[in-house]
């Protein structure tokens, strides 16, 4: 095939759609009304001799030969981008660009007020983009480009993965104002595990790090309540005598809103974070100034 017979619009077009899944958002992701997407949808299955995505429920699946191809593509825009950029600086200020994190939902209760100050500081025309994230999935949506930067609590990554620790927060206990812990003075290990627990959990584990603490001591705890978001907290502590164990920023989130007590955990327990991002936008001065932000978003000051 002669490149200079092929419109090099059609490969953003599948980027789009290998990143986002459907047409409508693929367009609105570079641009394209939608019916322009369709056609160009059209034009690349003409091009590549394949149906590249299929219909399901959950969008648009990408087929064996579309998933072969997306990361020479994703290479071959990243190349043309550097080299259209070589020389250029990176303004926050004009760039219209849609920065893509994926973040587990305890890091975006941590960092999204002062993700969302520093956008509209530093680039109000930008957009922010936080979508959840489970962390056993950040290398391949980094490998495949649906998120820039993955922050989560992250064990084992690919050599194609670079990767920071992004924050450090200790536990703490959470209870309704009024609760009889908080009057109580020190709380002991044996006092906390013999609590009713709240358990924070998206992907529906019945046992939390706390857990493998508390054997280290020869208890359990009993979770009476196990909820799949943070937002729900607040209305379960204030309705009841339940405790939950979070990391410290999330209870002052939760502090400020609703009428919560912030207890002392009796062990040592620190939740970890770590922010991921693919190697090919390492030196990407866009993507560079992203994660600086997340950077200081995640420094404990003001």
């Amino acid at each position: 095939m002669d490149i200079r017979g092929v419109d090099l619009n059609l490969l953003k077009a599948f980027d789009a759609l290998i990143s986002e899944r459907t047409v409508t958002r693929a367009a609105g992701r570079i641009g394209l009304s939608q019916p322009a997407m369709s056609h160009a949808l059209s034009r690349l299955r003409s091009l590549f001799a394949d149906d590249l995505f299929v219909r399901t429920q959950g969008g648009m699946e990408p087929t064996a030969h579309a998933r072969e191809i997306a990361p020479l593509v994703a290479a071959a825009i990243e190349h043309i981008e550097a080299a259209l950029n070589l020389g250029v600086g990176f303004d926050p200020a004009k760039s219209a660009g849609i920065f893509t994190a994926g973040m587990a939902e305890y890091a975006e209760v941590a960092l999204v007020g002062r993700l969302a100050r520093a956008f509209a500081d530093e680039a109000p025309r930008a957009t922010l983009r936080l979508l959840p994230l489970n962390g056993a999935d950040a290398a391949e949506q980094l490998e495949r480009g649906a998120i820039d930067v993955a922050v989560a609590h992250l064990r084992a990554l690919p050599n194609s993965i670079e990767s920071r620790t992004l924050l450090r927060d200790p536990f703490v206990v959470v209870v309704r104002k009024g609760h009889p812990l908080a009057a109580a003075g020190a709380l002991s290990i044996e006092a906390y595990a013999a609590q009713s627990h709240i358990l924070v959990s998206p992907r529906g584990d019945t046992s939390g790090a706390i857990d493998r603490v508390l054997t280290d001591f020869g208890l359990r705890r009993r979770i009476s309540l196990l909820v799949a978001t943070y937002l729900a907290l607040p209305a379960a502590l204030a309705a009841s005598d339940l405790v939950a164990t979070v990391p410290s920023r999330t209870a002052r989130q939760i502090a400020a809103t609703a009428e919560i007590e912030i207890l002392p955990l009796p062990v040592d327990l620190t939740a970890t974070v770590s922010m991921a991002w693919h190697r090919r936008s390492a030196s990407e001065a866009a993507q560079a100034w992203f994660r600086s932000l997340l950077i200081d978003a995640a420094q404990e000051h003001g």
